[in-house]
C-alpha cells in the first residue's frame, strides 16, 4: 500500500493555519490500511469489504506486519511540522503520534502467548458473529458466502493458538488457572450434537425469503458441513487442549505483574488505557487523594 510516492516532500505550508488537507488525506490513508489489517473492526463499525477474512492476529508473522505498518505511518507522520499546523490539525497530529507510539511499544510485549482468555477470546467473539447477533451482516447471498469464508479459518486460527498457548507455557506466560476453568465450559458449550440447534445455524433460520431456491440449498449445506469441520471440530480440540494440556501448567497467581516482564506491561496498559504517563501507583494516589 503506498501512502506517497517514495521521496515525497510533504507540504507543511500552512499560512492561515487552516486544516491540512495532506494530513486529512494521510489519515484516511491510514484508516483504510487499518481496517483491512484488523477486519473484525471493520466490521464493527460497518465497513463489510473484509467479512471474508479472520487473521490470527497474534502470530509473530501478523505482528510483524503490524509492526512495519505503524512504524511506517510513524515515519511519515513525523516529517510534517507540528508548529505549521491548525490547532484541530494540531491535536489530531498528537493523538495520531501517540497512537503509533503506543501500538508499536505494545508490540515488544509476549500478551500474544495468551491469545484467548474467558473474557476477551475471538472463539467468544465468533459465537456471536456467527449467530447472526453481531456485527457479521446475513442480508445478501455475499454475506452468507463471506461468513462461510471468514468461519472456514477458524480451525487454522485454533491450531495457531495452541500453538502460542505452549509457547506461554515454555517461558512462563501463561493465564491464571482460575480463568483457564471458566474457558473450558465456553468451548464445550459449543459441542451440540445436532448441527441445526448450534448457535452457529441461526442465519440459516433467518435467511432471506428473497433468496432463490438455489442459494438456499446450497447455504444450508454449506452451513452444515461448516459446523461440522470448523465449529465442532476446533472447539472440541481447543476445549480439550485447555483441559487436559493448559490447565495443569496454568498459575495460581493473578494480576498480570506476576508474570515475566509482568510490571513493566502493567505499566504500559496503565498508560495505554488512561492516556497518560503516570505508573499505576501514582495513579492510585491521586485518584485516592481526589
Amino acid at each position: 500500500m503506498a501512502i506517497f510516492a517514495s521521496g515525497c516532500k510533504l507540504s507543511n505550508t500552512n499560512a492561515t493555519k487552516s486544516n491540512n488537507l495532506e494530513l486529512a488525506a494521510f489519515f484516511s490513508n491510514y484508516w483504510e490500511g487499518r481496517l483491512k489489517l484488523f477486519p473484525l473492526e471493520a466490521a464493527a463499525v460497518g465497513d463489510n469489504r473484509y467479512n471474508n477474512l479472520l487473521p490470527a492476529d497474534f502470530t509473530n508473522s501478523y505482528r510483524d506486519s503490524l509492526r512495519s505498518f505503524f512504524t511506517l505511518y510513524k515515519n511519515y507522520i513525523g516529517k510534517y511540522d507540528r508548529e505549521s499546523l491548525s490547532e484541530q490539525d494540531k491535536i489530531s497530529f498528537d493523538i495520531f503520534k501517540r497512537e503509533m507510539d503506543m501500538n508499536l511499544e505494545g508490540l515488544i510485549y509476549d500478551d500474544n502467548l495468551m491469545p484467548a482468555n474467558h473474557f476477551y477470546a475471538l472463539p467468544l467473539a465468533l459465537v456471536k458473529l456467527g449467530s447472526g447477533s453481531g456485527n457479521q451482516p446475513f442480508k445478501t447471498v455475499r454475506d452468507y458466502d463471506d461468513w462461510l469464508q471468514r468461519l472456514s479459518s477458524f480451525s487454522a486460527w485454533t491450531d495457531s493458538a495452541i500453538v502460542y498457548f505452549r509457547k506461554g507455557i515454555e517461558t512462563g506466560n501463561v493465564l491464571p488457572r482460575a480463568l483457564v476453568i471458566k474457558m473450558i465450559p465456553q468451548m464445550q458449550a459449543m459441542l451440540t450434537t445436532d448441527v441445526t440447534s448450534n448457535l452457529f445455524y441461526g442465519p440459516v433460520s433467518t435467511m432471506p425469503a428473497t433468496f432463490n431456491k438455489v442459494d438456499k440449498d446450497r447455504l444450508i449445506i454449506a452451513f452444515k458441513s461448516a459446523i461440522q469441520q470448523h465449529v465442532l471440530t476446533p472447539y472440541k480440540k481447543l476445549g480439550e487442549f485447555l483441559q487436559n494440556e493448559y490447565l495443569p501448567k496454568s498459575r495460581n497467581t493473578s494480576g498480570i505483574s506476576t508474570l515475566p516482564g509482568g510490571t513493566k506491561y502493567y505499566n504500559y496498559l496503565t498508560r495505554l488505557l488512561t492516556t497518560t504517563d503516570m505508573t499505576p501507583t501514582k495513579f492510585t494516589i491521586l485518584a485516592w487523594v481526589k
